[in-house]
Formats: structure tokens, C-alpha cells, sequence
């Protein structure tokens, strides 16, 4: 023996010293990940709380439906223009089943399957298209359909009847 004191402990080799620091390092990697991705998620779900915000303020009601018509959102407008509850209004619902709340509280132009048969058949073109609804209520609602490129479509309803009434 050299009679050099090793500052090891008893049982501690060179790997086992290595593998301790790349363990802190990993931890200290992991909990800077975790602190960004925690701040990119408070920003995110900042972004989509005024983007709700601005959509629930717009004046027209607003609906927006994937390809296999299945609503993605709505906003608060939608669900007064038609007189449905907006808790109603959940993203996954099918427009037939809206169309029936629709027929349901009497704020449809028509029966479901008629209304189906329109809006499968304005979904099968491209262009955008603006089309009146005579309510059965007695409103006017002018709807502007804007298809998307995967087969989704966004739409806005604006009642109309006060301008309508003011023109003739």
C-alpha cells in the first residue's frame, strides 16, 4: 500500500460514481422539461381561454363539425339563435342529433331528415355557400356554410328577421 488515503467510500468504484452523477443529471434534465412543459401548458390553455372567450362574444352563432359530422364547438350564440340549452351543445354530438333538439324546441326549418339531406348535400361541394332559413317560429336565419379540405365545415347562423322585417 502506498499509504495514500482514497477518498471513496468502502465499496464505491469509479462506474458506480459516474452512474450518481448521470442519475442527478437526468433528474435535473427531467425537472427542466417538466417546468417548461408546465409553462407551455399554462400558455396554451391561456390562448384557448381567450380564443373561447372571443368566439362565445362574436354576434353570430357559430358551429364548427368534423368530417363525420360530429360537432368540434360551438358557441354561446348557436345555442340562443336555436334555443338550446348550450350545456346541451357538447363537442362529439352528431348534427342529426342537434337537428332533433332543433326540431324539438321548434327552431327548425324543417324535418331532420330533410335538413340531413341539405346539409349532406351543400357538404358535398367545395365552395363556400350562404343560404336563409325560414324558422318555424317565424325567424329568418341566414347561414354561411365554409367547407374545409378534409370534409369539416364551419358555419355561422345570423338571425336576420329584424333586418328582413325592416325591409319590406
Amino acid at each position: 500500500c502506498s499509504g495514500k488515503k482514497s477518498s471513496r467510500k468502502a465499496g464505491e468504484t469509479p462506474e458506480s460514481g459516474n452512474l450518481a452523477a448521470l442519475a442527478k443529471l437526468a433528474i435535473a434534465s427531467y425537472e427542466t422539461l417538466e417546468r417548461d412543459l408546465r409553462a407551455r401548458i399554462a400558455t396554451l390553455e391561456g390562448q384557448a381561454l381567450r380564443f373561447e372567450t372571443a368566439i362565445d362574444n362574436v354576434s353570430q352563432g357559430i358551429c364548427f363539425f368534423d368530417a363525420g359530422e360530429r360537432l368540434i364547438l360551438s358557441n354561446r350564440r348557436y345555442a340562443e339563435i336555436y334555443h338550446i340549452a348550450p350545456e346541451q351543445l357538447q363537442p362529439g354530438l352528431t348534427l342529426r342529433e342537434i337537428v332533433e333538439l332543433r326540431v324539438a324546441v321548434g327552431t327548425s326549418a324543417t324535418d331532420a331528415d330533410a335538413y340531413l339531406a341539405l346539409a349532406r348535400s351543400v357538404n358535398s361541394g367545395t365552395a363556400p355557400r350562404v343560404w336563409t332559413a325560414n324558422l318555424a317560429d317565424g325567424r329568418t336565419i341566414q347561414v354561411c356554410h365554409q367547407p374545409m379540405p378534409d370534409g369539416s365545415w364551419v358555419a355561422t347562423h345570423e338571425d336576420m328577421t329584424a333586418l328582413v322585417a325592416n325591409r319590406q
